[in-house]
């Protein structure tokens, strides 16, 4: 597959929609002054070339009653892609990776409960070529999602399109599930929202035979409640983002929350995880080169108290990230998303 040619409206198209996913062909032509009708046909064309696409990401009380753990995978025998190739058929793997450090393969588990984890991390241990399983439980963490910033928008763009969808920032994710169980229609509009995040009320009204009026009300409860949050996946690569990198942290104690809180605002970062680990944050960023990932180290990772070491290792293949697998030559492929859990209940 041939990759995409991208101008400068194409790419602020794709800035646009990171912030906005489901913002209308309209209401973003009239902040980037560009004639709504050429902005779908460029996102359709970008769809079809498998560089963007749009889908949900799912509160992780509706599919877990665990929090994720981060795996790194020492290897004998055997290459390192070798082993990852693997891997992608075992269950309730978010995202899988070569990286350059002393443990060749990453992965982060995210299984529905603590026992379906215990079961996931057992199951590495099975592949052949893998020797050491080094699992390290998320204790808390800042999902960015669509807070990281491929900065293709000026400042007023970008304020405008937060304030077209209500956004705020993200905080603390956890597993606990939404107060009360989901009726069937919500469950339904979920899963829909979570294949395809600018999908209308009207088409998901067609495709799970609800009433449009009905359908409706339930997309909107559902995007309100922070059920499912709209989120554009892309070949970041395919944009100029060459270089994803992975830092572990040792942080003096009691200094964790404010060391994660200043992480969360860099734009380079996409998650920050407070991990069970002598290093104990761990943070995942995308940059455009090594040279760029190695200012961040020296310019802003610095001026951040309370951090006491620093391990840097660079992700150089990364097959599937946010249950989406991705290659270089083909571009977005498979979608794994997890199943919702039958009944979830509890508090929020």
């Amino acid at each position: 597959m041939t990759r995409p040619l991208l101008d400068e409206l194409d790419r602020r198209l794709i800035g646009a929609l990171h912030v906005a996913p489901r913002a209308t062909w309209d209401d973003i032509g009239g902040i980037l002054a560009a004639d709504a009708s050429t902005l779908k046909r460029r996102y359709d064309r970008l769809h079809q070339a498998r560089m963007v696409r749009a889908i949900g990401h799912a509160y992780w009380g509706m599919h877990s009653t665990a929090m994720p753990v981060h795996v790194f995978l020492d290897i004998t025998g055997e290459t390192p892609l070798t082993v990852l190739h693997r891997l992608r058929d075992l269950p309730h793997l978010q995202l899988l990776a070569q990286i350059s450090g002393e443990a060749p393969l990453y992965v982060v588990i995210h299984a529905p409960s603590e026992a379906a984890t215990s079961e996931a991390i057992d199951r590495l241990y099975s592949v052949p070529g893998v020797r050491r399983v080094n699992a390290l439980p998320a204790l808390s963490t800042l999902r960015r999602g669509m807070t990281w910033d491929p900065q293709f928008l000026t400042d007023t763009e970008r304020a405008d399109l937060l304030k077209l969808t209500g956004a705020r920032r993200e905080g603390t994710a956890t597993a606990t599930p939404p107060a009360k169980p989901l009726t069937e229609a919500e469950r339904t509009v979920v899963a829909q929202l979570i294949q395809d995040s600018r999908a209308s009320a009207a088409s998901i009204a067609r495709a799970a035979g609800l009433a449009t009026s009905t359908a409706h009300r339930v997309v909107r409860r559902v995007l309100d409640e922070g059920w499912v949050k709209p989120r554009l996946e892309m070949v970041s690569e395919w944009l100029g983002f060459q270089t994803t990198f992975l830092l572990r942290l040792r942080v003096a104690p009691g200094d964790t929350p404010d060391v994660m809180r200043r992480i969360d605002q860099l734009p380079q970062t996409r998650l920050a995880a407070h991990v069970a680990s002598d290093m104990s944050v761990l943070v995942m960023g995308l940059v455009t080169d090594r040279a760029a990932l190695a200012l961040f180290i020296d310019d802003e990772l610095a001026k951040i108290p309370g951090i006491l070491a620093v391990s840097v290792d660079i992700m150089l293949a990364e097959p599937r990230r946010y249950w989406l697998d991705r290659d270089l030559t083909s571009g977005l492929g498979a979608f794994h998303p997890p199943t919702l859990l039958q009944s979830p209940h509890g508090a929020d």
